[in-house]
């Protein structure tokens, strides 16, 4: 609930600051005009940047949780070495593919990145699941049920994600000839991709 309420208070606060771009006319923008534009601007970075960040502090979740559980399962000392090595390679091949705010463009990663995530957990608790006793380690438990709760807030991240994008990238298309008065840091100004998941359930 505290991270709905909180992915919940940013959309409203994006959809507000966009709201005031998209009320703004195209004549020369006066002092007070630019001033406001760059509170828009910075605001919809910083709400950007704090969705992005939560996003993958839960994503280190999810990795880590599965790391634990086979930890758990190594000392136990009732486990097969090959098929818990292959475990771990899966983790890892998780790792290396996993996206970054560039790559989120990309369609095909992501679906390898989901469906590795989705193998890899379900492969690990059943295989916790099949060690003798697993049902009686309290912390083994413990972490297949996070294991296979971690993905809950993926899709609520996303979504969010993918709104508050949107909203940046129609003010970057918009002031696009005054950008550089609005970003005074000197660094290059782009749109920015997105998981589309804002635009495939508006086509549902």
């Amino acid at each position: 609930m505290k991270i709905t309420s909180c992915l919940w208070f940013l959309f409203l606060l994006s959809a507000a600051c966009s709201s005031r771009f998209n009320q703004q006319t195209e004549e020369q923008l006066s002092e007070a005009t630019l001033d406001s534009l760059k509170h828009v601007y910075y605001q919809l970075n910083d709400t950007i940047h704090f969705t992005w960040q939560n996003m993958m502090e839960d994503e280190d979740g999810k990795l880590r949780d599965m790391q634990l559980l086979l930890n758990e399962i190594r000392n136990a000392d009732v486990y097969s070495t090959d098929s818990l090595d292959s475990l771990v390679q899966m983790v890892d091949a998780m790792r290396m593919i996993r996206y970054d705010s560039v790559s989120v463009g990309n369609p095909s990663l992501i679906n390898r990145y989901d469906s590795l995530a989705l193998l890899t957990s379900e492969t690990i608790v059943r295989y916790a699941e099949n060690l003798p006793g697993s049902n009686y380690d309290p912390m083994i438990n413990v972490l297949m049920d996070r294991v296979l709760t971690a993905s809950s807030d993926a899709v609520l991240y996303r979504l969010s994600y993918d709104r508050f994008i949107k909203d940046f990238n129609l003010f970057l298309e918009r002031y696009k000839n005054v950008m550089a008065d609005i970003d005074s840091s000197g660094n290059s100004v782009y749109k920015r991709p997105t998981f589309r998941l804002v635009n495939d359930y508006q086509e549902q």
